[in-house]
């Protein structure tokens, strides 16, 4: 949120949770937060409580900067979702926070629509024929293409678990309009 501008953030939380990224950092989103998420907290959030794909389909993407996608799952049914919504103006930055959990579906030769739809994969490639991180690599790139904008930071790490989660933080940047 640091590189976008705490004072200039308003964060679209898809899957908030409990609450933990808003404690830790998305409370500090000088324009705001709106977090989503299948139950309620009672916490004092503003937050949809709904399947955040609808309402990701059905409000205003563009009044929002930092998307947090931190999915148990796989983020990339959200995150097309919000590539085919959300145009980045020339030089705009916003942030995307990605947190994939695929890794073992991957590995046993299965791997989500969305995810092989922004890789531009037409089949389901053989298990284990592309390391997790060509496909995180792969993926931000389809991402960014969508989005019209590059990666000007990114920040990554992976879990320490057997489940191998990958996480990437990102400030993309709107490229100049085509000439």
């Amino acid at each position: 949120m640091e590189a976008i501008g705490a004072d200039r953030a308003r964060v679209f939380d898809a899957f908030a949770g409990s609450g933990v990224m808003y404690r830790a950092a998305w409370h500090q989103a000088g324009l705001g937060y709106v977090g989503c998420d299948l139950r309620w907290f009672r916490d004092g959030r503003l937050a949809y409580v709904a399947d955040n794909r609808r309402v990701m389909r059905a409000i205003d993407l563009s009044s929002f900067n930092v998307f947090d996608l931190d999915a148990y799952g796989a983020p990339w049914e959200q995150a097309l979702i919000l590539a085919d919504r959300r145009e980045v103006a020339p030089g705009e930055l916003v942030g995307i926070v990605l947190t994939d959990g695929a890794a073992l579906n991957i590995k046993l030769g299965g791997m989500p629509k969305a995810l092989r739809q922004i890789v531009g994969l037409t089949g389901v490639p053989a298990g284990g024929s592309r390391s997790l991180h060509d496909l995180l690599d792969m993926a931000i790139a389809g991402l960014c293409r969508r989005m019209r904008c590059k990666v000007v930071r990114r920040w990554g790490a992976s879990g320490a678990s057997g489940a191998q989660v990958s996480y990437a933080a990102l400030v993309l940047q709107g490229l100049p309009p085509r000439a």
